[in-house]
């Protein structure tokens, strides 16, 4: 399927990549009819995709209009930020659902707007500040058990640590995002943090794992049909088969990526593409299509101000018109090295220093908080068992003993005292299965221990009922055996008084 998606491409790249216009030609009639149908349904999909787009934010400005000040207006606003193609108004939009987030005390809309605002960041390089409301993110899913937020400010953190060549720290963050995107069943996010794992993976030398990662994140791109989970993937599997030594079929990943970028409509990855593709060309050496890629790179980096891309197309620019255009290669060497100042400096350095390692600290804080309430709960269970046993001993020798008449009264009391202990033995035992299957939802945790108690009640009832029986049946029976001991007594000693002294 990959190898025909690559083949309906290669007329629209043959102008990108200099191939004469032979090269579909020569190919056979049957496949020229293939390819004009499946062009035809490329073209049609990114019709139909651009138009949903359209009318997906046409909707949302209407509600927008349309809603007051509620979470409806929040969602919304935090939708059409991550749609709209405007930067700023990314920002703007941000800004207003934080606001109202915070007067509604809505904690989930708060973590989107904040996750919005750090990927605004991290398009511009400023990674610091990416990481910082990304973090802040983190903080507001966990208060309010937000799922979704924290797999979504997970996979964006991963990705800025990539981008800073801290692929282990990389890893872990977009491990985590990984396995909650596969326990919500999320293929596009699962997509996007298999495809960073595959990245430092890669840059890490461990080819299997970069391979194994990207293939994942290819098969789930593919799944969802969405355009930014397959132009990374194909980016992905493009940087594997460069490293590999598969130039070809690199470069035919790699314009799959380029295609992809431009149907999400992003510059920055539009800019990457174009990067990714001037460097294949590089090492293919066709030198004047990796000019004209990695100016596309250059120009769209220096006009949207995306530090990262301007650096990386600036540097290789400078180096293609090395013994060419000495003050050419200059120029671009200077705003390499403005653009690389501008995204490491050393203050830049010092605040993800400090960002990591508050963050660490306080995680640590938080597993710390963990085991000692999994203690709490291990030990609250013990007792409850405890408690439990000691009311159950004495009912049961309530009801068994031979010797002992119970009050009917303090049956009950203990009997209830007993349902009470058992509800919340099982409260203590299910409440984090619970917590894991409703993702902590008040609602839905009340509800099922309803229904527990729902069944409880009328098995108390039963028992209830059947140890009063047994009990009533036990005191008739320990009262007739004592008025029977009294009667023989009270014989014996009428008879000793009838018979009088010897």
């Amino acid at each position: 399927m990959e190898h025909f998606m690559v083949f309906v491409q290669r007329r629209e790249k043959a102008e990108l990549s200099n191939l004469p216009a032979c090269y579909l030609s020569s190919q056979p009639f049957f496949m020229k009819e293939i390819f004009l149908i499946a062009s035809m349904f490329a073209n049609f999909t990114e019709l139909f995709a651009q138009l949903t787009k359209t009318h997906n934010i046409d909707s949302l400005q209407q509600i927008l209009l349309s809603s007051g000040e509620d979470t409806n207006r929040i969602w919304a606003l935090n939708n059409l930020g991550r749609n709209i193609q405007d930067s700023d108004t990314t920002i703007i939009l941000a800004g207003q659902a934080i606001a109202l987030s915070q007067k509604l005390g809505f904690k989930k809309g708060e973590a989107e707007a904040y996750n919005n605002i750090g990927y605004w960041f991290t398009q511009k390089g400023d990674y610091p500040k990416a990481l910082e409301n990304y973090l802040k993110a983190i903080k507001l899913s966990e208060d309010v058990h937000y799922e979704t937020g924290l797999k979504r400010s997970f996979n964006n953190i991963a990705g800025v640590y990539c981008f800073l060549k801290d692929y282990n720290t990389s890893i872990r963050y977009a491990s985590k995002s990984r396995l909650l995107s596969i326990q919500l069943n999320d293929p596009g996010t699962q997509a996007l943090s298999a495809s960073w794992l595959s990245k430092c993976y890669l840059e890490l030398r461990h080819t299997d794992s970069a391979l194994k990662y990207a293939q994942e994140s290819y098969e789930a791109a593919f799944r969802l049909q969405e355009f930014l989970p397959l132009y990374q993937a194909t980016a992905r599997l493009g940087e594997i088969n460069q490293a590999a030594g598969n130039r070809q079929l690199a470069l035919e990943y790699s314009r799959l990526s380029l295609q992809f970028s431009k149907k999400d409509g992003r510059s920055f990855r539009i800019s990457g593409a174009h990067q990714q593709l001037a460097t294949v060309f590089k090492t293919i050496a066709e030198k004047d299509s990796c000019l004209w890629h990695a100016r596309q790179a250059f120009s769209i980096s220096q006009t949207e101000n995306l530090s990262a891309s301007l650096l990386s197309s600036s540097l290789l620019l400078s180096e293609q018109y090395e013994g060419i255009d000495i003050a050419e290669s200059l120029r671009y060497h200077k705003i390499a090295l403005a653009a690389q100042d501008s995204l490491f400096s050393q203050e830049k350095n010092r605040q993800i220093e400090a960002l990591n390692f508050a963050e660490t600290l306080r995680q640590r804080e938080i597993e710390a908080l963990k085991l000692q309430a999994e203690d709490e709960r291990k030990n609250n269970l013990q007792y409850a068992a405890i408690a439990l046993g000691l009311v159950l001993f004495v009912i049961l020798f309530l009801l068994f003993s031979y010797s002992v008449a119970a009050n009917q009264n303090l049956i009950k009391f203990l009997t209830i005292l007993a349902l009470l202990i058992v509800f919340e033995f099982i409260n203590l035992l299910l409440h984090p299965f619970l917590g894991n299957l409703t993702h902590h939802s008040p609602l839905l945790m009340l509800t099922i221990m309803v229904c527990i108690a729902a069944l409880l009640i009328p098995v108390h009832h039963s028992l209830e009922k059947w140890v009063t029986f047994k009990l009533i049946e036990k005191n008739k029976r320990i009262r007739l055996s004592a008025a029977k001991k009294m009667i023989a007594t009270m014989e014996t000693d009428q008879n000793k008084i009838t018979k009088g002294p010897a």
